[in-house]
């Protein structure tokens, strides 16, 4: 009996260390992209941070995912959560450590896949799930002030200059949430490229052209409206409206979304979308196709009229309202 209710309290023990989560060094106004291949498929994604809805994505045929996290929030440590839009799954479960040290490791096992490293600095080796000895608290709880998930637009000369919106006065605390297993992801530091020119935007019937320097704010409703890019394939594409971007709201009551504009802001000589006066109706559809077509406004299918492609791999979309704040982000895988 002794022996059994020692195995039992040491298979308890482990269990607790290896639901922690993950440690992420987040540095402050610079991106990091989340990525795993643990998602069901063809599934819409939601970001949490500190308990809020920050962005979100979806899953490929197999399971694989990418969304970006850019954090301004002032020192400290935030509980940051991937989940399944529908069943609520958690799919991903890190501590984001916004220019606070990483915790102290009992047991180093280095992997292929860096957990986060500064611009010029070798990869830090991922802890293995018994490898986490504590978690730390933050000696002062932060205040969140902002929730910008993806790069802003830069001005020329490289600066960028966020500018936050609170959310609220809520001070977040970095707990466990429960003590499921989710998949470890592979996580990427994303060093914006210093502009060298400001570049003239194309401008398009339907479109508005990028104003360089402008910094997209959170909206401070928090609203979650999702974007889904199926971009051009020259080996099995047929017609440039196989490029298209999927729209859709996961809020509960009509939003109206004229004067919201799409932003390629991984290259802003690329064309911006402005939407027309459209209610967005929850959880329904709306598609925009690159191609040349005429705007249907009943059934919400809106058309480009580009001569080429928008969108290639790696390229970062931004889904901005009228007063130019930062509702999603999307990175084209």
């Amino acid at each position: 009996m002794a022996t059994l209710a020692l195995a039992s309290a040491i298979a308890l023990a482990a269990q607790q260390v290896y639901a922690q989560p993950t440690p992420l060094a987040c540095p402050r106004n610079q991106t990091v992209t989340l990525s795993g291949a643990n998602a069901p498929p063809l599934q819409g994604l939601i970001m949490l941070f500190a308990g809020q809805p920050v962005g979100g994505g979806f899953s490929d045929a197999a399971g694989s995912w990418q969304i970006p996290l850019r954090t301004n929030e002032p020192p400290g440590i935030y509980p940051v959560e991937v989940r399944v839009r529908a069943s609520q799954q958690v799919i991903a479960s890190l501590l984001c450590y916004v220019n606070a040290p990483l915790p102290a490791m009992a047991t180093l096992v280095p992997t292929d896949t860096p957990v986060a490293s500064q611009p010029g600095s070798q990869p830090s080796p991922t802890a293995t799930a018994t490898s986490i000895a504590t978690v730390p608290r933050p000696t002062q709880t932060p205040t969140p002030t902002s929730r910008v998930t993806s790069t802003p637009t830069l001005a020329a000369g490289g600066a960028s200059t966020p500018t936050p919106t609170t959310r609220g006065t809520s001070t977040p605390a970095p707990t466990t949430r429960g003590t499921s297993t989710p998949t470890p992801v592979a996580v990427s530091t994303v060093t914006p490229a210093r502009a060298t020119s400001t570049p003239s935007p194309t401008a398009t019937s339907g479109s508005a052209s990028v104003v360089p320097g402008r910094t997209p704010t959170s909206v401070p409703a928090g609203l979650v409206v999702t974007l889904l890019i199926e971009p051009y394939d020259p080996n099995t594409s047929t017609t440039l409206n196989d490029e298209r971007i999927t729209l859709r709201s996961e809020e509960d009551n009509d939003l109206t979304i004229e004067g919201w504009r799409i932003v390629n802001i991984s290259r802003p000589e690329q064309p911006t979308f402005t939407f027309p006066a459209f209610i967005l109706q929850p959880e329904v559809d709306v598609y925009l196709y690159s191609g040349s077509g005429t705007s249907n406004l009943t059934t919400g299918d809106f058309y480009w009229n580009q001569r080429a492609p928008v969108w290639r791999s790696g390229d970062t979309a931004h889904l901005l309202d009228a007063q130019g704040r930062l509702v999603s982000s999307y990175q084209v895988p």
